[in-house]
């Protein structure tokens, strides 16, 4: 579990920055409770608000290939099978992938590739976790928006001040399960528009998945800074609004049009909207005057004067 609330401050804490926090230093010997939200059930016996987690302060193991590995700092809930606790569920891999990152944000190395504004198909720009103002103690999966709503994502990484290019922080999302690339780009988009650079880890960028380990397949990160995302995005929505624009422009020629071959041949109405080939001409029947299909008797639209 990432989160925890100390029983006696009632600070709600991520257990990266309790590292780092002076007013945490016998971590080990407080009291904690596990924080609500990340309880998905709890038997009615046990108060959800008072479920006391221990913390681990992670650490580096070699498995049976002899691979080395990392646990990253996490509080956990003992014997959580045996009291009946559920938390919110997710997949190993998801899990696994979520650790690594979390890990190399308590070290500090992690690695990002990002393009500029100006080349934006070219990552050779390179930058370390380190370089940027990052608020450790805000580190979470969820940011409060607009109207107090919050937005959940798998890490938010925020910046103590906003930047000029990245923007108020950095979101990681990872994807093992199939999403359609235009899912992508609209939560690319959302959270662009809150004003988050965002990376995405999907099932391809990683190898050696087990039960205890998973890496990725390169050293960097893509990263995809909030300025590009909003000039690529502005881009778009001008070409949709040139492309509305262009095909409402056809449709009113094309109304001008059907308006001068009335005035010029009042007997005409303008082409079938049924069958599409024929024209509906003015004709006088037992009813009265009607417009019929000149395509009559393979295309019956007619359309009444007072229609």
């Amino acid at each position: 579990m990432f989160w925890a609330i100390n029983s006696e401050t009632k600070e709600r804490i991520n257990s990266i920055s309790v590292l780092e926090n002076p007013s945490y230093e016998l971590i080990e010997e407080q009291k904690w409770y596990a924080d609500p939200d990340e309880i998905s059930f709890c038997p009615k016996n046990i108060n959800v608000d008072e479920i006391e987690v221990k913390f681990r302060k992670g650490s580096n193991r070699v498995n049976f290939f002899g691979t080395e590995y990392v646990i990253a700092p996490h509080f956990f809930i003992h014997n959580k099978e045996k009291l009946g606790i559920n938390i919110i569920p997710e997949s190993k891999e998801h899990r696994l992938a979520k650790n690594w990152i979390f890990n190399r944000l308590k070290n500090k190395d992690l690695m990002f590739i990002y393009s500029s504004v100006k080349k934006p198909k070219d990552y050779s720009n390179k930058l370390n976790i380190i370089d940027l103002n990052i608020d450790y103690s805000l580190i979470g999966i969820e940011v409060t928006v607009k109207n107090n709503k919050t937005q959940r994502a798998d890490i938010i990484i925020p910046f103590k001040k906003r930047d000029s290019f990245f923007g108020n922080g950095v979101v990681i999302e990872i994807q093992f399960s199939k999403q359609y690339p235009s899912t992508t780009a609209k939560r690319t988009i959302d959270w662009a528009i809150k004003g988050y650079s965002i990376v995405w880890l999907f099932k391809d960028d990683f190898n050696n998945i087990n039960s205890s380990l998973i890496e990725l397949n390169k050293k960097e990160i893509i990263l995809n800074p909030l300025s590009k995302i909003i000039k690529e995005w502005n881009e778009e929505s001008l070409y949709d609004l040139r492309n509305i624009f262009q095909n409402f422009s056809r449709k009113i020629d094309e109304k001008e049009k059907i308006l001068l071959e009335r005035i010029e041949n009042p007997n005409v109405l303008g082409k079938c909207p049924k069958c599409g080939y024929g024209t509906l001409i003015k004709r006088k029947g037992p009813y009265g005057i009607f417009y019929g299909c000149s395509y009559y008797p393979k295309c019956r639209h007619v359309v009444k004067m007072n229609d």
